[in-house]
């Protein structure tokens, strides 16, 4: 019940805020986006438009990541200097209800995207161009592997600021457009930031269960971030210029 009170918390902090706003229209911007490149580029094969829609939002999901977990732990830092979230015990507690809210959030916003992207689709009369059940598992990867991409930018918002998270959302948005063009192998597959990329190649290529035991590893990789970021929020004393 107590996750379930510092979830309810975070939403009220948001609630006079940009947040919503964000989580709203850049979905339906994207979506239109997509339609008018579905609409322009008729003629291209449709695994090509598939590719390049699916890899297009995983390009651009750590860099908004960075935005949005940077700006809500800004919220924070301006009311209080954190020392309402540090005052309080188990307050790892609050770390996991803010990843968690942040978390379900961008996994609305994702989805919300390609259900507009969908019922546009079929008012266009082009739903025999998408393979719905190939888009459903590459969105569902996507929300899979950003979780710790989350994880990450709320150590780095809590631990340097907004300038960090932001720089590294850049670098990994970056990164993704590189791991597009190329085909990661060996222990490269790891890198946290070419998950979504390798995922979304994997499922188009009719892969993904080629690389089982790489999922497995890529989940427990996911639980061990997630278990030293919330043992290093337990024992953080705040910013150190605020000490």
């Amino acid at each position: 019940m107590d996750l379930i009170y510092a979830v309810r918390s975070e939403q009220e902090k948001t609630k006079h805020t940009p947040f919503w706003a964000i989580h709203f229209c850049i979905p339906v911007i994207g979506a239109l986006l997509f339609l008018a490149y579905y609409f322009q580029y008729a003629s291209t094969a449709d695994s090509k438009k598939l590719k390049m829609i699916l890899e297009i939002t995983t390009t651009f999901f750590p860099l908004l990541i960075s935005v949005i977990a940077g700006l809500n732990v800004a919220l924070e830092e301006k009311a209080s200097h954190f020392q309402t979230l540090l005052a309080v015990p188990c307050r790892y507690k609050n770390m996991l209800a803010k990843l968690t809210y942040l978390y379900g959030s961008g996994i609305f916003a994702l989805f919300f995207l390609f259900l507009l992207f969908v019922i546009g689709i079929h008012l266009l009369g082009m739903a025999d161009t998408v393979q719905f059940g190939t888009l459903t598992g590459a969105v569902i990867g996507i929300a899979f592997c950003n979780l710790i991409i989350y994880i990450l930018h709320l150590f780095l918002s809590f631990k340097s600021g907004l300038g960090l998270s932001l720089f590294w959302g850049v670098f990994e948005s970056l990164q993704c457009i590189l791991y597009s063009n190329i085909r990661l192998k060996g222990i490269a597959r790891y890198i946290p930031f070419a998950w979504s990329m390798n995922w979304i190649r994997d499922t188009l290529d009719q892969q993904l269960f080629s690389y089982g035991t790489e999922k497995i590893w890529i989940a427990l990789l996911t639980a061990g971030g997630l278990l030293l970021a919330l043992l290093w929020f337990s024992h953080w004393e705040g910013r150190k210029n605020y000490e």
